[in-house]
């Protein structure tokens, strides 16, 4: 004979409904959805929460626009500036126009810069109106133009000191002594039946000193010697090219 089981719920203190067994036990409780919920949760989303918060508030009060040069005060054509010659003051311009100005940060850079067009007061400073001196100690930059074998096989470089030597029919003398060399170009051999550029070296120099180069240029006859490091040739007097028979070479 088969004997059904007596089932019967009952409900715990707390409320929740149990299974009451056969044997007259009552089986554990379901457990709430939100008593799965730990504290460290809780402690988490309210974290994260704030965090957001903060983020949002950070990016709404961040000023727009980037900070550029503005100058201070008139300047004019031929100036040379001082970092002292300019304002920061934020702008908010599209990227284009953002990349022909001068940041604020790069003003340091600027020292002893040129003027090359008129910048008057509050005006936002063109990267096109400032160029780097010619040369140090207001000297003039003036390019040789020269083939490499006849200046140390081209091993020059920027930073280097160098005699630039005239051999004219009568003598050879140093016309220019000891002068730095700004910049060094030699331009690699075109096509096949084109000749190679010349090769370049720019040279710091005073204004007779151009005139004097200009002219040993014109006249083709002109060699560099490489003088970094060496005694100076100032006062060194032309070398007289007089044979022995007493005739001057050709």
């Amino acid at each position: 004979m088969r004997v059904a089981s007596d089932e019967r719920t009952s409900t715990s203190p707390n409320g929740d409904a149990g299974w009451a067994t056969a044997s007259g036990g009552v089986a554990a409780p379901r457990r709430r959805l939100t008593t799965r919920f730990a504290s460290g949760h809780l402690v988490m989303v309210v974290s994260g929460l704030v965090a957001a918060l903060v983020c949002f508030a950070a990016f709404r009060d961040r000023p727009a626009g980037v900070l550029v040069a503005v100058a201070d005060h008139d300047l004019r054509v031929g100036d040379a500036v001082t970092p002292a010659d300019f304002r920061a003051e934020r702008v908010d311009a599209p990227g284009a126009l953002l990349d022909r100005l001068v940041r604020s940060r790069a003003t340091r850079s600027l020292r002893g810069s040129i003027a090359v067009s008129a910048i008057r007061e509050g005006d936002l400073v063109s990267r096109d109106a400032l160029r780097p001196r010619a040369a140090p100690d207001g000297l003039r930059a003036m390019s040789v133009p020269i083939d490499a074998s006849l200046a140390v096989a081209g091993r020059l470089a920027p930073g280097d000191h160098v005699d630039v030597l005239f051999a004219g029919s009568d003598a050879a003398s140093i016309i220019v002594g000891d002068a730095l060399v700004l910049a060094v170009d030699e331009r690699s051999r075109g096509g096949i039946g084109e000749t190679s550029s010349p090769f370049t070296v720019t040279l710091a120099v005073t204004a007779q000193q151009s005139q004097l180069l200009a002219a040993a240029i014109a006249d083709g006859d002109v060699s560099i010697a490489r003088t970094t490091g060496s005694t100076s040739s100032a006062g060194v007097a032309p070398l007289s090219l007089q044979r022995a028979d007493g005739r001057t070479g050709a």
